[in-house]
């Protein structure tokens, strides 16, 4: 079965050549070659336009890339002075390809993720393919589904650095099995740094966000209820106060407490029970004009960490930038200031 295909050396390279060959303007063409410079031999593919210019593209091909590896191989391929450069893989995930766009590699996966940007002659190419690998080795089948995950996402964020394997289990509140694994995964990914046995000694809070919103999504991964409170969200805000029930405020009404780009038009607020709530507010049931929604959190981690503004109780700013991320509207607009207000004042809710 083709999902089940290795590829190894120039059967990789043959591949990758008409994978970018399939989605080239009309008149293009990419041929695989092989070229010398002294010692040194090294494939490339070369690129002719339709109005026969060409480019050449130095061509390194893996059988899989972690985040992790991306600056190594940039560094790599860079000595290839005078010419382009291309990764070829069978699959890349979302957070490789995030950093390789960082760097401002080009790269090709199997499955479709590519993006090829040169000058002369000008061309860009960007697809998507697959967000999973379609056969992964057994040792990489991960991610951040779930709530055991959301946890130990969680105490990474929210907690400073360093800490053991122990110690980060304990804050997860999850079993150090399941935490040792994910943390060698999430080291890979380039998400963390760590030691030998599990130690934490510094974490990417943004990116871990991030490869989050991969997994995570608020409007799936809790249960939700929407609603529309007729005198608007200054009166949902009011009758919070007043609410005696666990809440924590998240989406944009927290990151307007936080780092503000706009007024808020939608409240979204983690709630123990939905109707009790729904009822103290005075909320009606709608499926347009909506302007409050309730949730059932995923894990009762949402409740975690809060802070208070203003008088109400909002979630950990680590939750509310993934929830953002993953809401509607401009949600991912105000997921990025937030985001960026977390990286610039290096926020902690330790």
């Amino acid at each position: 079965m083709q999902d089940k295909i290795r590829y190894f050396g120039k059967s990789l390279l043959d591949a990758g050549r008409k994978t970018l060959q399939d989605r080239l303007p009309p008149g293009w063409s990419a041929s695989l070659r092989t070229n010398e410079a002294g010692a040194a031999v090294f494939d490339v593919i070369q690129l002719r336009s339709s109005d026969k210019r060409t480019a050449l593209l130095v061509v390194d091909a893996k059988t899989r890339v972690f985040p992790r590896d991306v600056a190594e191989l940039k560094a790599q391929l860079d000595r290839y002075r005078g010419a382009g450069s291309l990764l070829i893989a069978p699959f890349l995930s979302r957070g490789t390809q995030r950093r390789l766009r960082e760097v401002g590699q080009n790269y090709l996966d199997l499955t479709g993720n590519i993006r090829v940007a040169i000058a002369r002659p000008g061309l860009y190419v960007e697809t998507i393919g697959a967000a999973e690998d379609p056969s992964p080795p057994r040792e990489t089948r991960r991610s951040l589904k779930g709530a055991k995950a959301g946890r130990l996402v969680r105490a990474l964020c929210d907690y400073p650095p360093p800490f053991s394997l122990s110690d980060l289990a304990s804050k997860a509140g999850i079993n150090v099995g399941y935490a040792s694994r994910l943390v060698a995964w999430l080291a890979r990914e380039d998400l963390i740094t760590g030691r030998a046995r599990g130690a934490v000694d510094a974490v990417d809070r943004v990116a871990l966000i991030r490869r989050w919103a991969d997994d995570y999504d608020v409007l799936r991964s809790n249960v939700v209820a929407s609603f529309l409170d007729p005198r608007g969200l200054s009166n949902t805000t009011q009758r919070l106060f007043q609410v005696d029930v666990r809440y924590a405020v998240t989406g944009s009404l927290a990151a307007s407490k936080m780092a503000p780009i706009a007024p808020p038009r939608l409240a979204m607020v983690y709630v123990s029970a939905i109707e009790p709530v729904a009822e103290a507010l005075k909320l009606r049931p709608a499926e347009t004009g909506i302007n409050v929604m309730l949730l059932l959190p995923f894990d009762d981690v949402v409740f975690e960490r809060t802070s208070q503004r203003d008088s109400l109780t909002l979630a950990a700013p680590s939750q509310v930038a993934a929830d953002l991320m993953t809401s509607p509207g401009r949600g991912p607009s105000e997921a990025e200031a937030l985001l960026q207000w977390m990286k610039e004042s290096d926020h902690s809710d330790a």
